[in-house]
């Protein structure tokens, strides 16, 4: 599983630069899906751990530049696709939802050896759907190094999002080991995360309002506010129902934290550096927070439990909070001296 994070969103800098210093975006996204479609025939045959080692890696690398390719497309041309991106972002959510539950009734029928079929399918399916993306790339060819980016605000904003996905290593890949040591039922984890996708999509759908209420600075806030409770709550309640309902957080965790980034990360990267910008976006936060939250989740949950670890994680959400509001007075202190 460290594989994939190491390779999808290191390469999707690399993927991304090329298509902002070209002004190939388009092509470049077409051409990935289809590589990352084929690199998913040979699951149907490898059976060694090195041979599934080289074809995860292949998929990573091919599939790394497809989100924030598809995020700055969407970003690019928000007013022609309706101008509202949490509600365009919904159908992802609802997506794994059914592919998740659509998946579980084709394993359970037929037995693991269905998955390569399942992911195989849908990755087919991809490159033809965006064919059908809006092909014009705004802002002008000769984008520098991804480096020249950085800016304060920008290097802020790319550490909360490191920080957040840090905290959240324990509800990806743990929290199921969580719930089997308080001796609640095997289904209680498919029925959280179930609670928390759907929490999103409410989220999503509701976003463009809660953007235009409150800010995207303040929707950050608030969404490491309720995540850092999020956390201490799950560290310390051995009710199941009060365990699934709090996952409801979710959609903080991710939907309003993502909608809020998003629209930064656009505010404060040039036009024409928009794929890149989204891409360190995803490196940072994805690729760096999240695999080395990960990692160390895993390193250290039998030494502390699966409750303490929650609850350390609550503190990294907690301290993720300093940089999101020291990146609040950054951004006031710029539209004074612009003014």
């Amino acid at each position: 599983m460290g594989v994939v994070p190491a390779f999808r969103w290191g390469g999707a800098l690399g993927w991304a630069w090329i298509a902002d210093r070209r002004r190939v975006r388009h092509p470049v996204l077409v051409g990935a899906a289809l590589a990352a479609a084929a690199c998913h025939v040979p699951l149907l045959a490898v059976r060694t751990v090195p041979a599934m080692l080289v074809v995860v890696a292949a998929i990573s690398l091919f599939q790394g530049p497809l989100v924030p390719m598809l995020d700055a497309t969407v970003m690019d041309h928000l007013p022609r696709l309706g101008g509202d991106y949490g509600r365009l972002r919904l159908w992802g959510s609802t997506g794994f939802i059914v592919g998740a539950g659509a998946s579980a009734v084709a394993i359970t029928a037929a037995s693991p050896a269905v998955v390569p079929v399942l992911l195989l399918v849908p990755a087919l399916a991809v490159a033809p759907a965006f064919l059908g993306l809006p092909r014009t790339q705004l802002g002008e060819r000769g984008f520098g190094a991804p480096w020249a980016l950085f800016t304060a605000p920008l290097a802020v904003l790319l550490a909360v999002a490191f920080l957040v996905n840090f905290s959240a290593g324990a509800w990806g890949g743990l929290f199921a080991l969580h719930t089997s040591r308080l001796g609640l039922p095997d289904a209680l984890p498919g029925v959280a995360w179930d609670t928390a996708v759907a929490a999103e999509v409410v989220v999503l759908w509701a976003g463009r309002r809660l953007l235009a209420a409150v800010g995207p600075e303040r929707l950050l806030a608030v969404a490491l506010a309720v995540t850092a409770v999020r956390w201490a709550v799950t560290a310390v309640v051995t009710s199941p129902v009060l365990l699934v309902a709090v996952q409801a957080g979710q959609g903080f965790t991710f939907g309003a934290f993502h909608l809020a980034t998003l629209t930064l990360v656009a505010e404060l990267v040039p036009r024409q550096a928009s794929t890149t910008g989204q891409a360190l976006y995803g490196l940072t936060g994805f690729g760096l927070g999240g695999a080395l939250g990960a990692a160390l989740a895993g390193l250290v949950v039998e030494r502390i439990g699966t409750s303490a670890l929650f609850g350390v994680e609550a503190l990294v959400a907690t301290v993720a909070l300093a940089p999101a509001l020291a990146l609040r007075r950054l951004r006031q202190r710029a539209t004074r001296d612009c003014s």
